[in-house]
Formats: C-alpha cells, sequence, structure tokens
C-alpha cells in the first residue's frame, strides 16, 4: 500500500466539479488498528451489523494508492499557512480516484475505514459498497452548497435527508459523522437529524417505492459550507443477532423424560458455574443451538433475560420434571412467563400435524409496532423492497411517526398496516425458520391476510392503493356509512352515529331482543362475548334493555351487518385477484387446508372460490366461535397467530375453554399462540413463540438464531484479539522504552 504525503499547498474545493459523472464506490472496512477501549466512545448503533471485514477481504492491498490519516487534520503543531481542511483531504481523493485509483480515509480513533474507489473498480473487485458519493457541492451559503451538490449528484429534484455535521469542531468529529452515515445508510437505519433527534437510532428508514436512501451530509470549514451527496450502495448490512446476554434461548432434546432429565441437570450444571458471565453463556447457546435435534421425542427450551436468570428457569424446569418422575407420569405441560417451556402431554403429541396460522383482523395495529424488526431482518425487509412499497405496506408515516395515533386512522389504512405486518411475519416464520402450516384461518378481514402472506395471491403488493380508493373502505361500511345510509333510507346529509359494543352475553340473548332495534345488529360470535354493532343510540338501548353492559371500541365499521350485504357484489369483485403460479398453488393446497367462516369445509384454492369467501365472511355476521372448532375439527390443534398484539390467541384460549358442544368432536387439545405482545419487546415475543413450537415438536429450523449468534461471536472474538493485540503492542513499546531509560 502506498501511503502518500498530501502537499501543503490547498487543493481547490472545485477539483470535485470534474468528477460530476462519477459515481464513487464507499465501503466501510475494518481498522486493525482501532483500540477497542474507544469503542464506548463511539456509542453508535449504526456499526453494529456492519460486517468487519478486512481490507484485503473488500479489495487487494496493492489496489490502494493513497491512505490518508485524517487525525493529521487536528494537529494543532502544523504551521497555519500549511493547514488543509477535510474537503480539500475528499477532493485530494478524488484526483486519485478519476485516474481509476482507490483511496482509504482512516482515523485511528474510528472502528473502520473509508474505502473510496471508483463504482467500475468496485465491481471490477467485486467489492459491494455501502454507499455512493455522487455529488459535492460548496460555497458561502449551505443552501447553495447542497443545492450544488444535489445538481452534481442529478438529484435535485429530491428532498434528501440532511445530516448536520456543522456542529463537529474537530475533523476527528466530522469523519466519525461521515462513517457513522455511512453505517447508517447499509443498515438502512435513518440518521439522527435536527428532525429525529428525540427518535430511536434504529428506527428503519423508509424509502419510497423502488427509490434509493439519499442523505446529504454537510460540514463547515471557516466561512464555507460544504455538502456531500450519499446514496445507497449494494452492500446490505448484516442481520443482528436474535440472541445476546439479554436475550437468551437454550433448547435441549431428548428421546424421553429420563434422558431428558440429565441433559437439564448438565445444562444446570453449567449455568450454575458461568451465571455470573454473559460471554460464556452466549457460547453455550450456541453450543447447545448446535447439537439441537428437532426430531427427538421431547423437546424444550430455556429463555431468559440473563445468565443468573437462565439458571434459575432451568432449576425451576428441573424440579418439574423430578416431580413429574417422582408421580410416575411423563404427562407434563410447563410454561413460565419468561419463555422456558416443556411439553409432553400425549394428546398434544400431534401438534407438529396441526399447526395453523391465523389472522387477525383489523384494529391489531398499534404505534411502533415490529420497528424491531427491520435490524434483525434486513435481508427480508430487502427482498420486500423491490417487491413492493414496504413504506405504505405497513402506513409507516402513521404507524411510526412520532406521537402516533392509530385511533385516528382510516379503516383502509388499519387493513393495509394489519396485512401488512401479517405478511411479514409470514415470510419471517416460513422463510427464516422453515415452518409450514398445515392450517390456516383469519379473523374478520384477516382472512385476505391470509390469502395475501401464503403465496396464494400472485401481486398482492398491487392492492394497496386500491385498497386505499375503492369506496367499499373509505365510503361504504366506513366513513360516511353509504351502505349503511342506503339501507336506512336516510338522506345524504343527515348524521349517523355509528359505534360497537364488546359484550359478555350469549348470542342468543342478543338475537331476542334484536326486532325491536332495527338499527342494531349482532356483528360478531366470539366465545364468552359478542360485537354489538350499529346505532349508538339503538345499542345503548338494547344493552340496556338485556342487562348487560358493553364496552365501546368506538370504531366506525358496518363489517359482518345487514347493510354490508348490499356491497356484497362489489367486495367479491375487488377480491376476485389473479392467483400465484400453479406449481406455487399446488404446493401450498398440498400443505394448507384454508379454512373460512364462511365454510365448514376448506376453501379451494381458485380465483372464485377465494373471492366469494371473503365476500361471505365480509358482509355475513361472524362466528369466530364455529371458525375455531370446525378448523379443530379438521385437525387443528396450535393456532398461531400472526399479527399485531395478541386478539385472536386471548379469543382462541376462551373458546378452548368453553364447554364444547354434546356432538363436536375434537381431535386433540387446542392451544394458541402469539407471535407479538403489545407493549412488549418484539424479539422477546417472537422467540417466545418459537420455543413454544420447538416444544410441541413443531418441524421447524434454528439455523439463523445459530447463524445470527455465530456472527455476533465472531465480531466479540475479532474485537477481543484487536484489543489483546493493541495491549501487546502497548507492552513492547513500553519495555523498549523502559530498556531504554535503564541503559
Amino acid at each position: 500500500m502506498s501511503n502518500q504525503t498530501l502537499s501543503a499547498q490547498k487543493v481547490q474545493s472545485t477539483t470535485s466539479a470534474s468528477a460530476a459523472n462519477m459515481r464513487i464506490a464507499l465501503k466501510l472496512v475494518a481498522n486493525e488498528s482501532f483500540s477497542f477501549a474507544a469503542q464506548a466512545e463511539m456509542n453508535s448503533s449504526a456499526f453494529a451489523a456492519i460486517k468487519s471485514c478486512s481490507l484485503a477481504d473488500s479489495i487487494g492491498l496493492s489496489a490502494i494508492v493513497l491512505e490518508i490519516d485524517v487525525s493529521s487534520l487536528d494537529d494543532t503543531s502544523a504551521p497555519a499557512n500549511q493547514a488543509i481542511s477535510f474537503s480539500d483531504y475528499l477532493a485530494q481523493a478524488i484526483v486519485h480516484i478519476e485516474q481509476q485509483q482507490s483511496v482509504l480515509l482512516s482515523h485511528p480513533a474510528m472502528p473502520y475505514r473509508l474505502l473510496m474507489m471508483p463504482a467500475i473498480v468496485a465491481a471490477k473487485h467485486r467489492c459491494h459498497p455501502h454507499a455512493y458519493l455522487t455529488g459535492m457541492g460548496d460555497d458561502s451559503n449551505a443552501k447553495t452548497a447542497t443545492s450544488k451538490a444535489l445538481s452534481q449528484a442529478k438529484r435535485a429534484h429530491i428532498s434528501p435527508i440532511q445530516v448536520d455535521a456543522t456542529h463537529c469542531n474537530s475533523y476527528k468529529d466530522k469523519f466519525a459523522e461521515l462513517i457513522t452515515l455511512v453505517g447508517n445508510i447499509a443498515a438502512r437505519s435513518m440518521p439522527e437529524t435536527p428532525a429525529n433527534l428525540t427518535a430511536d437510532s434504529s428506527t428503519y428508514w423508509f424509502s419510497e417505492m423502488h427509490q434509493s436512501r439519499v442523505a446529504c451530509f454537510n460540514i463547515t470549514e471557516g466561512a464555507h459550507h460544504h455538502a456531500a451527496v450519499l446514496v445507497q450502495g449494494t452492500e446490505l448490512a448484516q442481520a443482528k443477532s436474535m440472541l445476546d446476554e439479554k436475550r437468551i434461548f437454550i433448547p435441549l432434546s431428548a428421546d424421553n423424560l429420563q434422558a431428558f432429565k440429565l441433559q437439564l441437570t448438565d445444562l444446570h450444571a453449567q449455568l450454575d458455574s458461568i451465571k455470573s458471565q454473559s460471554d460464556n453463556i452466549m457460547t453455550l447457546m450456541l453450543t447447545q443451538l448446535e447439537k439441537f435435534a428437532n426430531n427427538n421425542a421431547l423437546s424444550a427450551v430455556i429463555m431468559a433475560n440473563s445468565a443468573a436468570a437462565a439458571f434459575t428457569e432451568a432449576e425451576a424446569m428441573l424440579l418439574a420434571v423430578e416431580t413429574a418422575l417422582n408421580n410416575n407420569t411423563t404427562e407434563l405441560d410447563y410454561k413460565t412467563p419468561s419463555g422456558s417451556c416443556l411439553h409432553t402431554l400425549s394428546q398434544q403429541k400431534n401438534a407438529h400435524s396441526g399447526v395453523c396460522f391465523v389472522y387477525p383482523g383489523v384494529g391489531t395495529v398499534y404505534p411502533q409496532m415490529f420497528a424491531q424488526l427491520p435490524s434483525y431482518f434486513p435481508t427480508l425487509f430487502s427482498q420486500l423492497e423491490r417487491e413492493g412499497d414496504v413504506k405504505a405496506m405497513l402506513q409507516a408515516e402513521s404507524v411510526y411517526a412520532e406521537n402516533a395515533k392509530v385511533s385516528d386512522m382510516s379503516l383502509d389504512k388499519l387493513a393495509i398496516a394489519g396485512v401488512g405486518v401479517s405478511y411479514i411475519l409470514t415470510k419471517i416464520l416460513t422463510q427464516h425458520f422453515a415452518i409450514k402450516p398445515n392450517f390456516a384461518m383469519g379473523y374478520s378481514m384477516g382472512e385476505a391476510s391470509m390469502w395475501a402472506s401464503l403465496d396464494v395471491w400472485k401481486t398482492p403488493h398491487n392492492m394497496i392503493e386500491a385498497t386505499q380508493t375503492n369506496s367499499i373502505f373509505t365510503t361504504d361500511i366506513s366513513g360516511r356509512l353509504d351502505c349503511v345510509r342506503q339501507a336506512w333510507q336516510l338522506n345524504h346529509d343527515e348524521d349517523i352515529v355509528w359505534n360497537s359494543f364488546v359484550v359478555r352475553a350469549e348470542p342468543s340473548i342478543i338475537e331476542a331482543a334484536l326486532s325491536d332495534y332495527p338499527r342494531a345488529y349482532l356483528a360478531i360470535v366470539q366465545g364468552d362475548t359478542c360485537v354489538l354493532a350499529g346505532c349508538e343510540q339503538s345499542c345503548k338501548a338494547l344493552l340496556k334493555q338485556i342487562g348487560k353492559r358493553g364496552i365501546a371500541a368506538n370504531r366506525v365499521t358496518a363489517m359482518h351487518t345487514q347493510p354490508a350485504m348490499l356491497i356484497r357484489d362489489n367486495v367479491q369483485t375487488f377480491y376476485q385477484q389473479p392467483l400465484h403460479d400453479q406449481a406455487v398453488l399446488d404446493a401450498q393446497a398440498a400443505q394448507i387446508q384454508f379454512m373460512s367462516a364462511a365454510s365448514t369445509i376448506p376453501v379451494s384454492v381458485t380465483s372464485e372460490a377465494i373471492a366469494d369467501s371473503i365476500a361471505d365472511t365480509f358482509c355475513h355476521p361472524l362466528n369466530f366461535t364455529e371458525l375455531v372448532n370446525n378448523t379443530r375439527k379438521q385437525g387443528a390443534s396450535l393456532f398461531v397467530e400472526i399479527g399485531a398484539d395478541r386478539q385472536t390467541s386471548t379469543l382462541i384460549d376462551k373458546i378452548a375453554r368453553t364447554t364444547e358442544a354434546p356432538n363436536t368432536v375434537m381431535n386433540s387439545a387446542c392451544q394458541a399462540i402469539a407471535t407479538n405482545a403489545k407493549g412488549g419487546d418484539d424479539l422477546t415475543a417472537l422467540l417466545k413463540c418459537i420455543a413454544q413450537l420447538v416444544a410441541h415438536n413443531v418441524p421447524l429450523s434454528l439455523n439463523y438464531l445459530t447463524d445470527g449468534l455465530t456472527n455476533f461471536l465472531t465480531t466479540q472474538l475479532m474485537s477481543a484479539q484487536k484489543s489483546q493485540t493493541a495491549m501487546s503492542q502497548s507492552n513492547s513499546q513500553l519495555a523498549s522504552q523502559l530498556e531504554g531509560e535503564q541503559s
């Protein structure tokens, strides 16, 4: 590597103008001389998922013609007339880059160096950049500098994210801000800006459909403003590990309960010896993941938020196992609030063939839901961005806005966001954990989520805009309630005060009173509760008559009421969507039985049958109790809720506890598992779901957990090795100094 010294004469900033048609590839590479004792000083999550690749891994060492140590900029001993600015350094670097050469910017206090080269050189070396530098501008006016940079980048028509580093006085801090921005771009993490200083630094950086993320990096030097336009590159940050010292997941498996006791006893002893050592608990986790066999007769998981808590969890599970064995039984249904679980009930042994994905309806969306997921599943979100509009899919401007209030969201937005998050969770479970459901069903509009998420509809992304503009969702059953207005024969200027109430009552009690209140409807039956909807005054009067108290939902939707039947054909037409390729449909139909509230038997996988099923579910009163029991009679026993919060999980548990009808025969016990819990940690809730599936011997893969933890430990090991090397070099230098003093 050639380490050239710059001339003391300043390089004019106009040099950058000649790079107008150039895309400069930027890649973060590990700084082997970085002292990781300074890591805490950086305190930036942008680097957490950047793979610590070496310079040799990125590009041949001989390809670097110039290395610039940015720390020299802060050298106060240099004569003022020889001082070279940061922008001058960049201009000098670009001179070499224009000659198809590569340049390295570094600072000894930074964990990464910045490799710069022409995009064509990066392609030649198969080096995927984290970002591209596409424009630079400077002026005495900040706005003009930005305008020049955007013009050079041919992006004058957009408003990029402004990253303001003008507050940085030292060049070390300026360089830190620059590489942090490159890290943010690679991680698709929103940079901290004056507009979002209070936001979580790991907030996902949503972009417009098929548009690259663009940021403008701003610094000042004297009275001059400098702007640089950066756009996202082809290198995506690796996934953060779902497991760490605060998110512990230890699987075990054995052929029988006695053999399991021996394994658990050994694990308990290991945890006892390392319960105060976070590094060792992660190594133990990795060992257990690597040797875990999902095909054994019995499986379990220990979950905890610390090594000490894991020891306590193992101790409690061991006591439960010993108690069962002492009582001469192998029947054990064990679960703790932390997520540790073990199920050996014979009636649940066939749960692996009775997995049912359950898709909730509208109303489960909440602010900041699943905000953590993009950092842990970056390749999935990248895939989704190639397929459609993720920002619209999750209604990001409403759901992830500061002080977001989902109560202000319209029905169409709630529906889109609900389907979007169900779609993403389905891909996580099926693609990353290889879980294949045997059944699927939806609560209300969740039926549409089911068809969209399980690769039946070919272009579900195309339905986003249609949902936002179709009168079904905007004015017919919501908004001004046109179908209700027609059914009640009201004029356009007459007000409708609509509401729905959740009431604990038998359906028959409500049905007996409905004839007295023609503008009130029994919309939903769900276990021990019902949903009464319609004219608010009529609903309140009916509740008073039957002596029941209702909880107002304060949501305007006429789904599942008689007026909705007026638009039944429109709903059927809307949901008659093109289906996936026949090979995909055949595979799904062979694996999954699709259940509907509109039928007691599985729905045929044809466009017409699907549209009819959704339309009937949408417009008729919903009996969720019957849907659950019909699905159980088909063989479902393990219901996994695929959506925000745990709406249907709670309902299914209640339905399972109610007395079954005399002629109803269920094939097995019933259990509901949620993938999410509002107000909790997204990853922990997801891991608890995975743990339950493991304990029920559902076929799945834990490779994603293993790979993530391996990467995490590898990075830690590299950090430790660098720290040890730096310490050895420091000790060696100190020893030679002492020898000099002694001589």
